[in-house]
This record gives C-alpha cells, sequence and structure tokens, in this order.
C-alpha cells in the first residue's frame, strides 16, 4: 500500500498508510496526520488519490509546501521516492508498486503436507453400532484418543457452517445417534438460541421442525453440564415432555464452551426407542468431541464475525472515499480572491457539505450547508443535496430558483425529520457583490475592514420541511480586504471539557482579530481558537468551514 514515511531527527520513521481518499497534514489534531513542527501550519498539505496516482496540494500553509526541492503552487503527482518538505520535517513517498521490476520474482511460502501417520481416516458407515465402535477399539483410552484427534479433521473445514455440519458428522461417527442439532447462543432469535444444523442419520437436508426438551438446554446452557439418560420413557426428569412425546429412548447433550462460565452452544443426539441407548462411555466421547470441537467453532465464529466487520469498514472507507470526492479537490482560483474550506466529519462519514460552483457568466456559487442527523443517513442525503445543487447551476438556474428547487425535491423525497440547512451565496467577483439566501443556517459574518462584524440573518425555513417555501434574498458587498466566513453549528456549537459552547462571540472575536489574514491564515486561526478551547473534549457534531477573501 503507498505510504508517507517521516523521517524525524529524533525517533526512527514512521510510516502512514495512505488509505484515504484524501489525508491532511498538519499541526493540528484534527489533520489525519499531526506533525508538531513549529514551522508548520495547523492545516498545512494534503494527499490526494486520483486514480491509481496520488497528488500533493498545499492547502495555503505560512511557510509553503516543497516536493523535491521546489515550491508547490497548484497540485502536483507525486513519484516514489519523492520527498516532501514541511517546515523542519522531511516526508518520503513510497509506492512500492512504482518499484516493482519486469524482472522480479514472487516467493511463495512452502506448506508441507499433513503426515498421514497423524492423521484420522474416518469409516463413514450408515449404522455404526456400540458393538461396531467397542469392537473397533479394545480400550477406553483409544476411544478418546480418537475423538481428541478429531481437531485435525476440523482443521479442513471453512467457516463457521462447514466446521459445524463436519462436527455433526463427527458426531454420527462417534455415537449411534439418530438425529444430530447444534445449537449456538443469538440475542436476535427468540429464546436466545439458534439451530445451526439439525440433521437425520443417513439423510440429506435439515430437520424441518426440531423439538429439544428445555430441561436437557437448561442443564447445559445455565449449569454447563452434560446430558445422559439411556431411558428418557421412565426419566422422572423428563416426564410429561416434548421427550416423551416423539418417542425417544436415549439422550445426549453436551455444552459447546472454551471455558465453564462461557456456555456459547450446546450438541444433542439422540435415539429413538428401537435404537441402542447410550452409555456412559458414549457421553465421555460426545463431552471430548465437544470440547476439542468447540475451540474450533468459536474461532469459525470469530473469524466470520472478523470477515463481517472487515466487509463493513471496507464499505464504510468506500462510502467516505465517495463523500470525500463531492468536495473540491481544491479552492478555486480567481482573480482578487481567496477561497478555503475545510471540513471534519464527527464520525468516518459526515452530513456537511459545502461547495464553489463556477457559473457560466463567471459568477461564483458558494454553498455550506448541515444535514439534520449525523453518519450514513446524513452523508447520503447529502450527496443529494450536493448532486440537487450541481443539477440546477448546469440548468442556469437563478441562485431565486435553484434554493426553491431543491428544497421541493428534498420534500417531495426525504423523510418528514429529515432537514437542510443551507446557506448559498453568489458572488460576483468583478463588483464584489454578494446575493444569498439563508435557509436556516448559522448567521455567516463578515469580516470588514474597519474590524467590525456582520452578520447575515436568517431567510426561511431549512429545506424539506415546507414543499413551496419562498426564500427571502440578501444582499450585501464584499470590500477589498474585508472576508466572509460560512461555518456549521459544529464550530459555534463545540463543546469544551466543562460542557460549554465555544458561541459565536468567541468566532466573532476571533474572525475579527484576523481580518487581515488570508484566507488560509484566518481558517487557521479559527481552528487553533477551536482546539484550544475544546482540548480533549469529543466532537459532538461535524465541523466545517468556509472562508471567501478579497485581497
Amino acid at each position: 500500500m503507498p505510504q508517507l514515511v517521516f523521517k524525524n531527527t529524533d525517533r526512527s520513521a514512521e510510516r502512514v498508510p495512505l488509505s484515504r481518499l484524501r489525508t491532511t497534514i498538519g499541526r493540528s489534531a484534527r489533520s489525519d496526520v499531526c506533525i508538531p513542527d513549529a514551522f508548520a501550519s495547523r492545516l498545512h498539505a494534503e494527499v490526494r488519490k486520483e486514480g491509481d496516482g496520488f497528488w500533493l496540494q498545499d492547502l495555503g500553509s505560512a511557510n509553503g509546501t516543497r516536493y523535491n526541492g521546489s515550491a508547490v503552487k497548484t497540485a502536483i503527482p507525486l513519484v516514489s521516492g519523492g520527498e516532501i518538505q514541511i517546515g523542519e520535517t522531511t516526508i518520503i513517498f513510497d509506492d512500492e508498486r512504482l518499484r516493482v521490476q519486469s524482472g522480479s520474482t514472487l516467493i511463495a511460502d512452502h506448506t508441507e503436507a499433513l503426515d498421514p501417520s497423524k492423521t484420522i481416516a474416518l469409516n463413514h458407515r450408515k449404522n455404526p453400532t456400540t458393538e461396531f465402535l467397542e469392537g473397533q477399539f479394545s480400550t477406553r483410552t483409544e476411544l478418546l484418543g480418537l475423538i481428541s484427534k478429531v481437531g485435525v479433521a476440523l482443521l479442513s473445514a471453512r467457516g463457521l457452517d462447514e466446521t459445524l455440519n463436519q462436527v455433526a458428522s463427527l458426531v454420527f461417527e462417534a455415537v449411534p445417534a439418530e438425529r444430530c442439532v447444534i445449537m449456538l447462543r443469538d440475542e436476535d432469535v427468540e429464546g436466545g438460541m439458534k439451530i445451526m444444523v439439525a440433521r437425520v442419520r443417513g439423510k440429506e437436508g435439515e430437520i424441518e421442525e426440531v423439538r429439544i426438551s428445555r430441561t436437557v438446554m437448561d442443564e447445559v446452557l445455565k449449569h454447563g453440564k452434560s446430558v445422559l439418560t439411556a431411558d428418557a420413557q421412565h426419566d422422572p426428569r423428563f416426564a410429561h415432555q416434548t421427550i416423551a412425546l416423539q418417542g425417544i429412548r436415549s439422550v445426549l447433550a453436551v455444552p459447546l464452551s472454551v471455558d465453564e462460565r462461557n456456555v456459547f452452544g450446546l450438541i444433542y443426539a439422540d435415539s429413538p426407542t428401537y435404537e441402542a441407548t447410550f452409555t456412559e462411555e458414549h457421553l465421555n466421547i460426545l463431552t471430548t468431541l465437544a470440547s476439542v470441537a468447540s475451540i474450533r467453532v468459536e474461532n469459525a465464529t470469530l473469524l466470520e464475525e472478523r470477515i463481517e466487520r472487515e466487509r463493513m469498514e471496507h464499505e464504510l472507507e468506500l462510502a467516505t472515499e465517495i463523500q470525500q470526492r463531492f468536495q473540491p479537490s481544491s479552492p478555486p482560483l480567481m482573480d482578487g480572491y481567496e477561497f478555503q474550506g475545510i471540513s471534519f466529519s464527527c464520525y468516518e462519514i459526515g452530513g456537511d457539505y459545502y461547495d464553489f460552483i463556477p457559473r457560466h457568466d463567471g459568477r461564483m456559487l458558494i454553498a455550506l450547508g448541515d444535514v439534520s442527523g449525523k453518519g450514513t443517513a446524513a452523508a447520503l442525503l447529502m450527496s443529494s443535496v450536493h448532486a440537487a445543487m450541481h443539477a440546477q447551476v448546469s440548468a442556469k438556474s437563478t441562485l431565486d430558483d435553484t434554493i426553491t428547487s431543491v428544497n421541493q425535491y428534498l420534500a417531495d423525497n426525504t423523510p418528514a425529520n429529515r432537514f437542510v440547512t443551507l446557506f448559498a451565496t453568489e458572488l460576483d467577483p468583478k463588483s464584489g457583490h454578494l446575493r444569498y439566501i439563508n435557509a436556516g443556517h448559522n448567521p455567516p459574518l463578515i469580516a470588514r475592514a474597519d474590524g467590525s462584524i456582520v452578520q447575515l440573518s436568517s431567510g426561511g425555513f431549512p429545506l424539506g420541511i415546507m414543499p413551496g417555501a419562498e426564500f427571502e434574498v440578501g444582499e450585501t458587498h464584499l470590500n477589498p480586504g474585508e472576508a466572509l466566513v460560512i461555518y456549521s453549528d459544529g464550530v459555534s456549537e463545540a463543546n469544551n471539557l466543562k460542557d460549554e459552547e465555544f458561541g459565536m462571540e468567541r468566532l466573532s472575536e476571533v474572525v475579527r482579530q484576523n481580518v487581515n489574514a488570508s484566507a488560509a491564515g484566518m481558517r487557521d486561526k479559527v481552528e487553533s481558537a477551536l482546539s484550544a478551547f475544546t482540548q480533549t473534549a469529543p466532537a459532538n457534531d461535524d465541523i466545517t468551514l468556509v472562508i471567501v477573501k478579497r485581497i
């Protein structure tokens, strides 16, 4: 996997796999890679995946980023072995895929075959009996020795289902049972136990209906004991129960567990009245078989859980990558203006949306939205907002029509409890004129050159709540030296360890004090103040910030 190798003077090289679409680097703890370098900006640079390659982008840092000795002005492609310089930190981009030569040799590990003398060849007979087993093995030690080696047979099983079916086959080989049922704990099913295998000797397919005595199950699952009854029809423990009604004579039930306190399942076997009865010898054999099988079954269960977890993690990584592709790959370039945007998700994927969308007439549409809720559901709705906004801009709709159409689309296609707050503004770069609509979003700030702060108030309901709603259009100007700051409530409502909010006053003060900074510098100052305030308190919402500076 491609990776970044950090060359530090005070410790050995650190390697960071590039598993994300976008990997941010900076002094901020919110960066994907945090570097304690005094000359690095809080949000300094990022490495972005494009197809099979990776590109380096400076994020408007104060001291710049260098690649192979040259200053990074725009996004540049990375080559394996390339050197990135951020402050006093040297980073090597390493991509082993680009280092493989055509004459390379693949060396596979060699695994020797199993020693036949240490494996077990089980005889598949349709009707093994107690007489057959005792005739085959002269002593009880030999019988138990055979069962103790069943682990070798289970090694070939793949996955939980195959392992359990292999265990059932071994049960039929070891004891003269007519039926075999294997159950595992599952809190999602009624009764807390799920039937995994239910088979009849010599028949294909599963038993359609399985009825097992509750007394037997309680004895095994609650007390961790093995159960044997040679004559269930006359055993007082099973009187008036299912066992008697089914005409079952002999019953064996043993726990599946790796320790006495954690019984996670059971193996049940029975035989009808006309077959041979079970003996203590069979109980010992089945108990030993279950002890060996328990480890393999638990391992198979853990393996499937790990595979499922990895599948979910992979899907989450894919969803994160798709969502990151919705964000602008880099701020737009426009004479006389600086643009910066950054977003940190509370979870792996988030519901905040920001965008810079050029219009056909040279104007720029700038938007920041916040979807109600968090996580996957919010991210899905965010993707719909992104698609709807771009579709309206492509259709050359006015700002008014764009917001009205997006609102109608969301109202028609989203649940009643889902909505989106959105601030959208249209910038005329020649005059600095701004037309904006605030649909229930936090009031953005304009930092004036004289040090004053202006809030752009709300102009309507959040999107998706009221079909056919009308939205008020506001107008203002962005003069040279002034900045527009748009933010999500994850900024203003961020909590510290005392459960206090960062608040509008703190945000306004940071913006006012840094009105002369660049857009990237102002972004870093806001993020720095936010980090200093929240310290180690966990984020309770997505944090998104967009800054437009007229220079």
